[in-house]
């Protein structure tokens, strides 16, 4: 999915239960970025029929003349980089257990064809 100056993500919506994450991406951006408008579409499809543990869920993508809306699983914890770059080092078994956790994710998207880019 598209990231950086196409896309924003909106502050979680409160008033749905259960919590989301709301990335808005912009059209008119979007139109000028050529990967995003030749597989957004596709990522979006692919990565709602994809479930596991440690992969953020999709849960809807929504669509207006001006913008994408994809409404996501909330993650409070915040992403992996975040935290290694605020913690600057991990333990060894905090290490494993994110190791082991990517492993799994990446594992599953293989089995199901899906290769990450």
């Amino acid at each position: 999915m598209c990231t950086g100056p196409c896309s924003r993500l909106l502050t979680p919506m409160l008033l749905v239960c259960p919590q989301v994450a709301i990335k808005v991406i912009d059209k008119k951006r979007a139109k000028k970025d050529t990967y995003v408008t030749k597989n957004l579409r596709r990522e979006g499809q692919i990565q709602q029929m994809i479930r596991h543990p440690n992969i953020t869920q999709l849960l809807d993508i929504l669509e207006t003349e001006n913008s994408y809306y994809l409404v996501m699983e909330l993650c409070p914890g915040g992403n992996l980089m975040h935290k290694i770059y605020e913690k600057k080092r991990l333990e060894e078994s905090e290490a494993r257990r994110y190791i082991r956790q990517l492993i799994s994710a990446v594992e599953h998207l293989h089995r199901a064809g899906v290769v990450h880019r």
